[in-house]
């Protein structure tokens, strides 16, 4: 989408957000990060967030247009939870390119403006790494942190492609979320879509269950808990409400992926787990995978 398409489409989008009544948490972040004027140099001594310790969010970074939105998903995941952002650029160890850390350096000075430019809550650090892009993502990382990860288009494995960043989201303890999002900027029902997560009896169900609650929680919209796939007679649709979620259980005859992937187009993330793997196998599980790839939204990988 060129520049002058991209102005019409957040003007339209503008008009439209006015005409919903449905606000959230959410959306106003969405909101923020999506109409953010470009950042201008802070005034000396402007007061910003202290550091803390405890969980975070941790996103890989570099100057591809993806990189930027994967930046602004994981600013507003941190700003939802309470938590501080870790920006990390990852850079090859083939001897020392100055120059090139130079260019990573503004390249985290710019997300970093950016990040507080919308946000006056979030505390930002960044890190610049040395070393292979899965290997220096996951240093940055600790168990408990969320990790996001960009998505292109095309299937490479240098930078933070498709390859790296599934690499990156299997590898790591904790949970990650693969910011897919065609057609970006979204119309204005896009932060009113559910949080849908995938259970199953072999996918970890309780764990991604429970993390579907909590993410439909912050974001104050509903929760769909959707079960495909399995063999056992399919029970009919029912809505109820958890800790103030409420949600939605559904069941679909058509195999997990499937039945994942056409819901992904009315989803704001979907959730699953990463899947059974033999012991010592490496790599996503195909429901993940095929997500990963394919889905219409972004994508929680939990387990």
């Amino acid at each position: 989408m060129g520049y002058v398409d991209r102005s019409l489409a957040q003007t339209e989008a503008r008009r439209a957000a006015a005409r919903v009544d449905h606000a959230s948490r959410y959306g106003d972040a969405i909101n923020r990060y999506l109409y953010a004027e470009a950042p201008v140099a802070e005034a000396p001594g402007l007061a910003r967030p202290a550091i803390r310790t405890g969980p975070r969010v941790i996103v890989a970074v570099d100057a591809t247009p993806s990189s930027y939105l994967a930046a602004d998903h994981a600013a507003i995941e941190a700003d939802l939870r309470g938590w501080d952002l870790r920006l990390v650029h990852v850079q090859g160890a083939i001897g020392p390119d100055y120059a090139n850390r130079d260019h990573g350096a503004r390249l985290l000075e710019r997300m970093t403006a950016r990040v507080h430019a919308v946000s006056s809550t979030v505390a930002v650090s960044s890190r610049l790494v040395v070393a292979s892009v899965v290997g220096g993502v996951l240093a940055a990382a600790g168990r408990d942190d969320l990790v996001v990860v960009g998505h292109r288009h095309i299937a490479v494995e240098t930078g933070l492609g498709l390859a790296a960043g599934e690499r990156i989201a299997t590898r790591h303890p904790g949970p990650a979320f693969a910011v897919r999002v065609p057609g970006w900027p979204p119309g204005p029902e896009f932060a009113s879509r559910p949080v849908i997560a995938g259970v199953d009896e072999d996918t970890g169900s309780p764990l991604v269950a429970g993390f579907a609650l909590a993410e439909s929680r912050l974001r104050g919209c509903h929760a769909v808990l959707l079960t495909a796939g399995s063999k056992r007679v399919h029970v009919p649709d029912r809505v109820g409400e958890i800790d103030g979620v409420t949600v939605h259980h559904r069941s679909s005859a058509v195999d997990r992926a499937t039945a994942l992937l056409v819901a992904s187009s009315r989803a704001a993330a979907i959730v699953v787990g990463r899947g059974r793997r033999r012991v010592g196998e490496r790599g996503l599980g195909p429901i993940g995978r095929a997500l990963i790839q394919h889905a219409d939204c972004p994508v929680f990988l939990v387990g």
